[in-house]
């Protein structure tokens, strides 16, 4: 009888931890939400031929292989960041770094380089470029909210600020600007869509990482992150990551 009693228990934790086993399995996981800013060519809020934007499509890439739906909607910049801040989205589609940021966000692994340098106006000339310090007395602008803004700022340079790279380009090519501070990739891109050519001198000041920056209000905002770090390892050594920069070149 005592053998019998003991198979019957035995059988009832196999069978509850089964269901238990089952009930995760069906648990759906629930969709990240992204808040993204126009940034093109990396975040393109009309897409032309299919082609989202280079962060987007490592994101989409990335989460897919975790079967994680991302839900992303797109916002200007500072809005973007008070939803992150606020928890009301999981993350930001791509930030650079900032000790402002370092206590509201935490940090996926390097997803890509931003090179950040000065676009001259035709007859302005720059001589020593080792510091944003350098530009003193050009008349600069740049777009407010970005992580290069905060840079003039901090080192007390005042700019004319703008809401976009579109304007920024016709600040420039109005000379009302002697140079615009801002991203090589976005303001190029920016130019090639413009429908207007001409020669741009462009001066490098530095390359830096981003990231795929989480709010840390989310209680599960960790495996979300884990999760993403380990999709972007897998298309990077798979050869997916190049392809995606390869479809915007």
């Amino acid at each position: 009888m005592l053998k019998t009693q003991r198979i019957v228990y035995l059988f009832t934790i196999v069978a509850s931890l089964l269901l238990l086993k089952i009930s995760f399995a069906d648990t759906p996981i629930r969709p990240v939400k992204m808040a993204c800013s126009p940034f093109p060519p990396f975040k393109i809020e009309d897409p032309q031929k299919g082609r989202k934007g280079i962060d987007i499509d490592i994101m989409l890439e990335i989460f897919a292989l975790s079967g994680r739906q991302v839900e992303y909607a797109f916002y200007p910049w500072k809005r973007a960041v008070k939803l992150v801040e606020s928890g009301k989205a999981d993350g930001l589609c791509g930030c650079s770094y900032h000790p402002d940021r370092e206590k509201l966000f935490k940090y996926s692994d390097i997803v890509g380089q931003h090179s950040q340098g000065v676009f001259l106006a035709d007859g302005v000339e720059l001589g020593e470029f080792n510091s944003v310090n350098d530009l003193q007395g050009l008349s600069l602008a740049t777009v407010r909210g970005y992580t290069v803004h905060k840079e003039l700022e901090e080192a007390g340079i005042k700019v004319h600020e703008s809401s976009g790279d579109e304007e920024l380009l016709l600040m420039l090519q109005n000379k009302r600007v002697d140079a615009v501070y801002s991203y090589r990739d976005i303001f190029l891109y920016t130019l090639a869509h413009s429908g207007k050519g001409g020669h741009i001198n462009y001066r490098e000041l530095v390359s830096h990482p981003y990231y795929f920056c989480f709010s840390n209000k989310p209680t599960d905002i960790d495996e979300i992150l884990g999760e993403l770090n380990r999709g972007l390892r897998t298309i990077r050594y798979n050869g997916t990551y190049d392809k995606i920069w390869a479809n915007y070149q």
